[in-house]
């Protein structure tokens, strides 16, 4: 079955290879720039929400998508106390656990061996992450997956990453489902109740099932609500079902933020997708109107752009138009939940600046150029150059003397596993 020789190929992508200009000095001279920032407590949220939606796509971003109707009017409609633009995935059609490694951890897919998943190779007990950084300012964490807890070693992984509870598809009682899937709106039922049950401060970060491919799995519970025109549907058959799919999502988050809405407690919630769907190539030729390989350094990265925002049932600055990538995201997440920033926080946040999007087919720069690698100017090298050093460190070689660069005051206020 091809076993021995899928763990020989296995073998070569088991390291990550240390980059060129790699020192224990070269860390630690960085680790003196960047001494991160002191938490704001007044600041912290009760309720500290992420969603990662599982192939949340808006492919209303191409304007040759000419739909029945919206799929998402809902996420179209959020202005006030919101943060919103697209984020830059670094996978298109699949890879959602790269997406959450990446979001969790600030670490990046960039760096490490094509087409290998860090849950599943590089995953180490007490990795830096999100998590951690919650539990040590008295979030109790949770991960949530309504779905099997075999999938991308998430039950090691995210022990490893510091959760403190995590949850599956065995945990949803009497759920709402839409073709096999557990829905959204039973998912988000989940997080109103850890919301009401939790006495403290609450870190709860789901990953949800119901938009995963394929897409000719059946209606149920599925009313054909966006059409498509002719030659998009002669394109891809199955793309309604996915549309479909948005709507009830749409739907769903609509319900979510109603909820918080009302609550007394401070909540941020965050939201993004993991990746486009995997539509088929015709599909995507008749958006873009070329065939794929035809395509700019932009309008590839268009097949790779998913919403994400971030909304508060209290003030927080509003912004539009906003471009991120998941390995920045979770540095932006902390700093706009009053939460301390580690030194990697800090750097993050600093090239954000220079290069908001990171992905391996391309990059967005702060004066929104879209760039491959060898077209990057040599002051935006530099910014990669420091980023893969810490990125090993972190990732590969968190030797003691920088652990405080990546991980603050940790044991502090964690409660016990």
């Amino acid at each position: 079955n091809g076993f021995l020789l899928n763990f020989t190929v296995a073998l070569r992508y088991s390291s990550v290879d240390e980059p060129e200009g790699y020192s224990k000095q070269a860390v630690l001279d960085l680790m003196g720039a960047y001494p991160g920032r002191a938490e704001d407590p007044e600041r912290q949220p009760v309720n500290l929400v992420v969603i990662m939606n599982e192939s949340f796509g808006d492919l209303t971003i191409f304007d040759s998508f000419q739909p029945s109707s919206d799929p998402t009017p809902f996420l179209h409609s959020l202005e006030e106390n919101t943060i919103q633009g697209l984020m830059y995935s670094s996978v298109t059609g699949g890879g959602t656990a790269t997406v959450e490694f990446e979001y969790l951890t600030g670490f990046t897919s960039l760096f490490q061996p094509p087409h290998t998943v860090a849950y599943q190779l590089y995953v180490e007990e007490n990795m830096p992450s999100l998590a951690a950084l919650a539990g040590s300012r008295g979030y109790s964490s949770t991960a949530f997956h309504p779905y099997k807890s075999s999938g991308w070693n998430r039950v090691l992984a995210y022990d490893y990453l510091g959760f403190d509870r995590q949850l599956y598809e065995e945990d949803v009682p009497d759920p709402w489902m839409i073709r096999q899937y557990i829905s959204d709106q039973s998912d988000y039922e989940m997080i109103f109740q850890a919301a009401e049950e939790e006495e403290g401060k609450l870190f709860f970060f789901n990953v949800t099932m119901q938009n995963h491919s394929g897409y000719a799995q059946g209606w149920r519970n599925l009313e054909r609500s966006v059409l498509l025109p002719e030659r998009l549907k002669t394109a891809d058959h199955t793309a309604e079902q996915f549309f479909a799919l948005m709507a009830e999502s749409d739907k769903a988050l609509e319900s979510l933020i109603g909820y918080f809405s009302q609550s007394e407690e401070p909540t941020l919630v965050v939201f993004f997708g993991d990746h486009q769907p995997p539509l088929t190539n015709a599909f995507y030729e008749e958006l873009y109107g070329k065939k794929l390989s035809e395509r700019t350094t932009q309008e590839v990265l268009q097949q790779y752009a998913v919403p994400f925002f971030l909304w508060a049932n209290y003030d927080i600055p509003e912004a539009r138009d906003v471009v991120v990538s998941p390995n920045y995201l979770g540095a932006v997440t902390a700093e706009l939940a009053g939460l301390p920033l580690t030194g990697y926080m800090e750097f993050l946040l600093d090239m954000y600046k220079e290069l908001p999007a990171i992905t391996p087919v391309g990059f967005v720069t702060g004066a929104g150029e879209f760039l491959k690698r060898g077209e990057l100017s040599e002051t935006q090298q530099e910014w990669l150059k420091r980023y893969e050093i810490l990125n090993y460190c972190g990732m590969v070689d968190l030797f003691e003397e920088a652990r405080p660069m990546f991980c603050r005051d940790e044991t502090e206020q964690r409660r016990p596993r």
